[in-house]
């Protein structure tokens, strides 16, 4: 199987399917009344007679009275107090992921307009990245959104272990214990996060329009205007600045002709869930350095494992259609004294690592998340770099007022652009680097890497360096 079929295998997904009833779930997790969508489905079968039509009447009203969600034109938006039927925005973001949902997150306090839009109408995809370092949730409380995390039932985990060929030991990474820190890493599915983040942007006045089907955007006047359909009806609204958080695909990239250098990794990534058997109360990351590949036990909430593996594109049909006790052989095979109770196949999906250059068209625009600077998940630090990258930019947009004006937008980009190229541009290289490292399926064991963990293992002054860069609390 060539590389866009893998693609094309990832990127299959259900979409959520409008119902005639009163509620609806959106991608945000809030239940969202469609007063739009209700009646279309029962303009043509209203109860007959005057009673009836007037109790069903006065029951949507009530609905809509004691729903937390206003929904106009189906854009679903958390302001409790009045109804939003503004066009005008600050900042419009196209993507309302991780990256998306991260800025306007950030952005809760600033007072800015903030609109997201994005074409999925359903959760993100549970395989990606969820776990969450120590050096970046001090950032996250600050956006009010950590404790958040906890009471959807985020869990913590201590460091990293790592294995050699046989099975045996070679060095725990630890958490250090720095000021300014949490004392663990934090997980917590994929999809949850995106969900919290996108929850605490709306409660704070953003809006968002999901389930988009054709968009458009064009500039003048220093104003971006976005014209948007979703479910054959159409809107539009202006921004000042346009935000490009749509992944690594980036549509707003490929629109603006904005250049990119990227490489395509040979082997895609194949994604295992399953319940481990022995796994302690204190969960780890466990790195297993196995004669043909890396194999990374990663925990998930609720006592469950994720197993994520480099393949050949020949072997995606082993793991997608081999009985779940070939499955469990393999695994043993490679990690010695590992073993599941259950073990089923999750995903596939092709790694990359890119890197967008500035926009230097006409108008305000800045790429965030994957759209600028998507990355192996060797080292776990796609989201986390994410986080980063959300909370210098909503710091140097907070700095300006609502209504800002692209004259005013501009040199604050010119000078995020460069601290992004100072600060993050060497942590890409060296995430690039481990994804190299990882990316083969003939591995022999990758002595070279098994021989410096255990220099690592007999110096406490590399041990302490390792765990530093671990956590985020170093380049």
């Amino acid at each position: 199987m060539e590389g866009d079929a893998v693609r094309r295998h990832v990127n299959e997904e259900e979409a959520t399917q409008y119902s005639p009833s009163a509620m609806l779930r959106g991608s945000s997790g809030h239940v969202v009344l469609a007063a739009s969508v209700i009646d279309r489905h029962y303009i043509s079968r209203q109860p007959r007679g005057i009673l009836m039509r007037l109790v069903l009447r006065i029951g949507l009203s009530l609905i809509a009275m004691l729903s937390p969600v206003w929904c106009i034109q189906q854009v679903s938006v958390r302001r409790p107090d009045v109804r939003v039927t503004d066009s005008k925005f600050d900042i419009g973001i196209i993507g309302s992921g991780i990256a998306g949902g991260a800025l306007a997150a950030a952005l809760r306090d600033s007072g800015l307009r903030v609109l997201l839009l994005d074409r999925r109408d359903g959760p993100l995809d549970t395989s990606r990245g969820d776990h969450i370092q120590p050096a970046v949730q001090p950032l996250l409380a600050r956006w009010g959104v950590l404790d958040r995390l906890l009471a959807a039932g985020a869990e913590r985990r201590a460091g990293t272990r790592w294995f050699d060929a046989n099975g045996k030991h070679i060095v725990t990474v630890p958490v250090p214990d720095e000021s300014g820190a949490a004392r663990a890493f934090l997980f917590l599915n994929h999809e949850e996060i995106g969900r919290v983040l996108l929850d605490t942007a709306l409660e704070s006045g953003a809006a968002s329009v999901t389930g988009v089907s054709e968009w458009s955007l064009t500039s003048s006047a220093g104003q971006w205007t976005i014209d948007w359909q979703v479910g054959g009806q159409a809107n539009s609204a202006t921004c000042t600045l346009l935000v490009a958080a749509d992944g690594t695909a980036s549509s707003v990239r490929s629109r603006l002709e904005i250049d990119v250098e990227k490489h395509r990794y040979q082997f895609p990534i194949a994604v295992l869930y399953g319940r481990q058997l022995g796994v302690s109360s204190e969960r780890t990351l466990d790195v297993h350095l196995t004669p043909e590949r890396m194999v990374s036990l990663i925990p998930r909430v609720g006592g469950e494992t994720k197993v994520g593996f480099p393949i050949s594109a020949e072997e995606l049909g082993f793991w997608k259609r081999e009985k779940e006790e070939v499955l469990h052989r393999q695994l043993a095979l490679w990690c010695p004294g590992v073993a599941f109770d259950s073990l089923r196949f999750g995903a596939v999906y092709p790694p990359v690592a890119q890197q967008s250059k500035p926009y230097q068209g006409k108008g305000a625009v800045v790429l965030l998340g994957d759209a600028r600077h998507a990355m192996h998940p060797a080292r776990s630090m796609g989201m986390n770099t994410c986080f980063r990258v959300a909370d210098q930019l909503a710091i140097a947009l907070t700095a300006l007022n609502p209504g800002f004006t692209q004259a005013q937008v501009l040199p604050v980009l010119a000078e995020f652009e460069a601290e992004f190229d100072r600060d993050l541009t060497p942590r890409l290289a060296e995430n690039h680097a481990a994804g190299l490292q990882m990316d083969t399926i003939t591995g022999n064991g990758f002595p070279d890497l098994a021989n410096q963990l255990r220099a690592v293992a007999a110096d406490e002054r590399l041990l302490h360096g390792m765990a530093l860069k671990a956590a985020g609390l170093s380049g």
